[in-house]
């Protein structure tokens, strides 16, 4: 997010660096009085042949995935090495890192998306309540109906608002009868905080929204077959600082109901949507915590550069 979306977020939900952080609402900013310290020292330590190294607690009590030594393959490079981390239900995992780490690749795993790549080619076990969805017998169909998808750019269909949201629940027939389709756009539109917009307008394209209405229509898209978990990957990048907030605040809202793994750049997003973080770094996940502990106390020497801007 650029300066001025810092600033607009930072109106809208002050926070005192100097205070503890928060245990029940908005995050601490990222990155703020942080000394260096005695951590893990470098990414040396390392050893892609000696399996896990990540840094803190990647297993959660309640998980409706599990993933453990998830490597990906692209060709012979290997861009993703031994991962293991939960995603916790109710619960926003954010993912951070520079650019290339690894960090859309892990989240593109958990509804199989890399499986439309040439020469991908994914190992490990990644369950999903329970059953792993690397199994020959998946059916890919109702896996990304459980696992809904927010793209980085907005990318409603060229159809109407209504037939938009309407799309997933007609495909999986979800719905018996149109008063239940049009109950279920109704809510999906309204959890997406857009009814009030465009109420009057279903019947219209969706490609003529704003690109902050276009995407919260497309989360709408996502919520209308009820997920048990929505991914998004760098949701607010194309959007304004206004457009943005109220995202995050839809992200926020819909985490009572679904577990959310969301990709952002922004440290600060992170700081104030997520509940846990996890940090990587040239295809390695070095660090999952707490999201509290991992930017006031990270334990790993490249997670405290990264976040307090030495590089990255």
């Amino acid at each position: 997010m650029n300066d001025v979306g810092n600033q607009t977020a930072q109106t809208r939900r002050p926070v005192d660096a100097l205070q503890a952080p928060e245990t029940a609402g908005r995050r601490v900013e990222a990155g703020l009085n942080l000394k260096p310290s005695g951590r893990v020292p470098s990414a040396a330590s390392l050893d892609h042949k000696s399996g896990d190294r990540t840094v803190g607690q990647y297993a959660v009590d309640d998980a409706v995935f599990s993933c453990r030594d998830v490597n990906v393959f692209y060709g012979a490079k290997h861009a993703l090495r031994n991962v293991n981390i939960d995603v916790g239900r109710k619960q926003v995992l954010a993912m951070i890192g520079p650019s290339g780490c690894g960090k859309s690749t892990f989240l593109r795993c958990l509804n199989r998306m890399n499986d439309t790549v040439p020469g991908a080619r994914v190992t490990g076990s990644i369950k999903l309540d329970g059953n792993d969805i690397q199994g020959p017998g998946t059916d890919l169909v109702r896996l990304r109906a459980r696992v809904g998808m927010v793209f980085q750019k907005p990318n409603p269909f060229p159809k109407s608002i209504y037939d938009n949201v309407a799309y997933g629940p007609r495909i999986h027939g979800t719905t018996r009868s149109r008063a239940d389709l049009d109950e279920v756009v109704c809510s999906s539109l309204q959890r997406a905080g857009l009814w009030d917009e465009v109420k009057d307008r279903l019947n219209r394209p969706g490609t003529g929204l704003s690109g902050g209405q276009q995407q919260r229509l497309c989360i709408a898209r996502a919520i209308a077959i009820q997920p048990e978990v929505i991914l998004m990957d760098e949701p607010c990048s194309a959007l304004d600082p206004i457009a943005t907030a109220r995202v995050e605040d839809l992200i926020e809202d819909l985490r009572e109901s679904f577990a959310i793994v969301i990709v952002t750049h922004s440290m600060q997003q992170a700081a104030r949507v997520s509940q846990r973080t996890a940090y990587f770094h040239m295809g390695e996940l070095i660090e999952v915590g707490e999201t509290d502990r991992v930017f006031t106390n990270p334990r790993h020497r490249l997670t405290e550069d990264y976040i307090t801007g030495r590089f990255g």
